[in-house]
């Protein structure tokens, strides 16, 4: 039986007796990896109560129509702080939390209406505020709250964070957006962990690996054919085989914090961060998620 099977087994088998049902939330559920994650769990908890949310209404038409009675899409430009806060007052519940929205783009610092860099905005700011109002809902799970950061959890390096311009606001540049954003991602969630309230919580990183997404439809032609020929000839693996390493990695994880492979497992060798670096980054977080539309 390969690996992946094993685990799906695996995952329906823990998923398939869970009470009450679970409740979970995906941002980015329409596309990828999320809508992968999303179907998974419909597949392993029949009724569980999956929520995606993004932009594309028809392919949250699509989703939903498997999803069945229990699914539901919000709506939401997830680059947004303000927007952030409109929408998890819709949500009544969650147990697990998955945050997989993304954009892959080369284009310089591209501000959004509330003055944080798009790529920063959706794959960090935008993730954190939504932990921070769901909070109270995942610290009252029955199950335990689950968060899942979906981006690399092999690569944060707190070394290469610019201390003395941490929005890069004066020193932009897309290697420095990707490595505060992997190494933020780390920190927050020491962070979050330490914090007595959220002992019910559990956060983790992931690292996907290679996966099968249309993320690379947003490319230049220049790259987005050569990325598109090596799917054809089958490099990387597919959105569902994926989300079961995920749910893997997510079932895995009883408290506290994690970083996880593309299988699901533990990532060897993350130090733990200082309290003082810890702080510094939640305090900078915080900064930017306050903002909102000029």
């Amino acid at each position: 039986m390969s690996a992946v099977r094993t685990v799906a087994a695996s995952n329906t088998q823990i998923l398939s007796s869970l009470q009450p049902p679970l409740h979970v939330v995906v941002g980015g559920g329409t596309s990828g990896i999320g809508r992968g994650i999303a179907l998974a769990y419909r597949k392993h908890c029949p009724d569980a109560h999956v929520t995606i949310i993004g932009r594309n209404q028809s392919a949250a038409d699509e989703i939903l129509s498997q999803l069945g009675p229990n699914g539901n899409f919000i709506r939401a430009d997830l680059s947004l702080m303000s927007e952030i806060r409109r929408i998890t007052k819709q949500i009544n519940a969650v147990d697990v939390l998955v945050l997989s929205q993304g954009i892959l783009t080369f284009t310089g610092r591209t501000p959004t209406k509330e003055n944080i860099d798009d790529k920063s905005a959706v794959s960090y700011y935008g993730r954190v505020l939504f932990v921070e109002e769901l909070l109270p809902l995942l610290r009252s799970s029955p199950h335990g709250g689950k968060v899942l950061f979906v981006l690399n959890s092999k690569r944060g390096n707190p070394s290469k964070i610019n201390w003395n311009d941490m929005a890069l606001e004066n020193n932009y540049s897309l290697l420095a957006v990707f490595n505060h954003g992997l190494a933020f991602t780390d920190l927050v969630i020491q962070y979050l962990a330490s914090q007595p309230e959220n002992a019910n919580v559990s956060f983790i990183h992931a690292f996907p690996g290679s996966v099968r997404t249309p993320i690379a439809n947003g490319l230049p032609f220049y790259l987005r054919l050569p990325a598109k020929a090596l799917s054809a000839v089958g490099w990387g693996i597919s959105p569902e085989d994926c989300a079961e390493f995920m749910i893997h990695g997510i079932l895995g994880t009883e408290k506290g914090w994690r970083c996880i492979d593309e299988k699901g497992e533990t990532v060897p060798n993350k130090e733990v961060s200082d309290e003082e670096m810890l702080k510094k980054v939640w305090e900078h977080t915080c900064e930017i998620t306050s903002r909102t539309a000029q």
